[in-house]
């Protein structure tokens, strides 16, 4: 009997752990399974970009857009290859000009000089330099003085001798000139002495410019001002810079290119030049190449073209970044299309609208290498033959978001 009873609790036990085992298995299977159907995002409503990029006009709603399409083709396009440059003034357009003696500074008409940025002709007037006497200190200056008021003594004693003896025809005529030349050369140097002496004690400034020697420093050629290094009535030593003056007329593009593509580049083909953020390709000016001097910058692994470009207007200035498109060696068959045709929306990417159908538009995202003569080099978006609105786009973009007609 007991044997029994141990015999069914065995069997017992060995099914409830079976059973465990079974239902542990299904729960794990049913989890798998589940987690194996489900899955990560779900969109509901998905509609392809083209459809949402869709309008359609009327007969007459597109005849008062004024609509005209071109169709997409292909042209052979030389290579391009577009880089930043820099404006700069062609070697021997500008010039530094220093003190060529000691003295004081001060402006041609006024006590201020010409500020910087100002436009200059060849020739013109900048500052005045006073020159310094050979006195270095006022004692020394002083003494000048007092010895020239002797000097004009003894010279107006001998005048006045030598004229009464010419009364008493005791001297000849020339002896009496002579006399009188000599008193005033020394009233001369004593007005110049007393000139410097005032000068040194900064008082009557504007009345003693006529009695010292002005050196008048001029502009070398036409250009602008660039710096001004000193200030009114500041005293400079020989040598010291005054002012700077380049040359706006032409100018030069200075483009550093990556050495490995310097010699993909046709050197010998003109540059196009424009100014930063010139979307709408306005204001875009041809540059011819020139010799400029060799220079490379190892760090940046570079070297530099150099194009010349006509500046009568001065829209260009020394210093400022432009945008540079560059001529490769070789050419190909690239799709080309209006520039008028392109749009632009709020990020900056490039659209263009394409007739899909009868009074059907579809706004379609393009690619847009570079622009050549008025039309659009596009590497990707658009194909051949592809129907293009060339006018009218921005009236259906202005449709297509509600501000249009």
């Amino acid at each position: 009997m007991r044997g029994s009873l141990r015999l069914i609790f065995a069997y017992t036990v060995k099914f409830v752990l079976l059973f465990l085992f079974v239902l542990i298995c299904a729960c794990n299977k049913s989890e798998h399974q589940k987690g194996k159907s489900s899955k990560p995002a779900k969109v509901i409503n998905g509609v392809k970009e083209s459809e949402l990029t869709t309008v359609i006009l009327s007969p007459k709603a597109e005849q008062r857009l004024g609509v005209e399409t071109s169709v997409a083709e292909y042209q052979s396009i030389r290579n391009t290859l577009r880089l930043g440059g820099e404006i700069i003034s062609p070697p021997g357009h500008q010039a530094r000009i220093a003190a060529p003696m000691a003295g004081t500074v001060y402006g041609i008409n006024s006590d201020e000089l010409l500020p910087a940025g100002t436009q200059v002709k060849r020739g013109q007037a900048i500052l005045n330099l006073l020159l310094l006497t050979p006195e270095k200190d006022l004692a020394g200056v002083r003494e000048a003085v007092e010895v020239k008021k002797v000097q004009l003594e003894v010279a107006q004693a001998q005048a006045d001798r030598a004229k009464l003896l010419l009364q008493d025809k005791a001297t000849s005529e020339k002896i009496y000139l002579e006399a009188q030349a000599g008193l005033a050369v020394a009233s001369a140097s004593l007005k110049a002495a007393e000139a410097r002496l005032r000068l040194l004690k900064g008082t009557g400034m504007e009345s003693e410019t006529e009695g010292l020697s002005t050196f008048v420093l001029k502009s070398p050629v036409d250009g602008v001002i660039q710096r001004i290094y000193v200030a009114p009535g500041q005293a400079v030593s020989a040598s010291t810079l005054l002012f700077e003056v380049a040359s706006q007329d032409p100018v030069w593009v200075r483009i550093p290119v990556y050495v490995g593509d310097v010699v993909k580049i046709d050197q010998q083909k003109d540059a196009i030049i424009q100014s930063l953020g010139n979307v709408n390709n306005i204001n875009v000016y041809k540059a011819k190449p020139v010799n400029g001097p060799p220079l490379s910058d190892s760090n940046s692994v570079s070297s530099d073209l150099f194009f010349e470009i006509s500046n009568p207007d001065g829209f260009f200035r020394t210093g400022q970044k432009v945008s540079v498109l560059l001529t490769q060696l070789g050419s190909g068959n690239r799709i080309v299309i209006p520039w008028s045709a392109i749009m632009y929306d709020i990020n900056g990417g490039n659209w263009a609208y394409l007739r899909t159908a009868p009074y059907t538009y579809s706004r379609r995202r393009v690619e847009v290498s570079s622009v050549i003569d008025g039309f659009a080099v596009v590497t990707r978006g658009i194909d051949k033959d592809d129907e293009i609105v060339t006018t009218g786009a921005a009236e259906i973009f202005g449709t297509e978001f509600g501000g249009g007609k």
